[in-house]
């Protein structure tokens, strides 16, 4: 072969040497951008992944945390509608036992007394002056009037006394148009009040 052959030859093997070189370089280039790339896109993946999982924990804990508190919400319910069921069944029961023992205590000659006794304080505190008139029951013994008349620190031209058929217990005393009802029906008027005064006594009564 001769040297003008040659050269041509010589060239096409360092411009393949070139062209290899240059394509291993790319090829390495390539290659570590591509493992670059890949190493971003699972770190990536794993940043969303516990992120998505730090999120599902997080709604689950709110999820539980929602279900507690309707858990208890109706615990709360259930429990407050059971003690308003037993405090209605309670007055229901008790209320007729205070009319008896109301009753009781007018048909006994003491608890009369301290009855009568307590309507002439209230009248003495708020009514002044003027005539009064006290109705009661017809079987009202006379002396026990007189002793009301003198409690009540009256003249007994100012003070009369009505007998009412529609009268078993206590009595009510008018002083124009005041009137101050202590009878059974006067006393327990107000029931929403005497309710909430017995399921106190009654609460009292269990924490003893």
């Amino acid at each position: 072969m001769t040297a003008a052959r040659l050269i041509p030859s010589a060239q096409a093997e360092v411009l393949v040497r070139e062209i290899a070189q240059q394509t291993k370089e790319e090829c390495g280039a390539l290659t570590t951008t591509a493992e670059r790339e890949a190493r971003a896109v699972v770190a990536d993946a794993h940043a969303s992944a516990r992120r998505r999982m730090h999120e599902a924990i997080v709604e689950l804990r709110r999820e539980a945390a929602r279900r507690l508190a309707r858990a208890r919400a109706a615990a709360e319910t259930t429990a407050r509608q059971r003690t308003q069921r037993r405090a209605t069944e309670t007055i229901a029961r008790a209320w007729p036992l205070l009319l008896e023992a109301l009753a009781a205590q007018w048909r006994d000659a003491a608890g009369r007394r301290a009855w009568c006794d307590g309507v002439a304080r209230v009248v003495r505190d708020r009514i002044t002056a003027g005539m009064l008139t006290i109705e009661h029951p017809a079987d009202w013994p006379v002396e026990e009037q007189r002793d009301l008349r003198s409690a009540l620190g009256r003249d007994s031209d100012a003070v009369a006394f009505t007998a009412c058929g529609d009268l078993t217990a206590g009595i009510r005393v008018k002083a124009g148009q005041a009137t101050l009802d202590a009878t059974l029906d006067g006393l327990l008027a107000d029931r929403e009040a005497i309710t909430a005064l017995l399921l106190a006594e009654i609460d009292s009564g269990d924490g003893r």
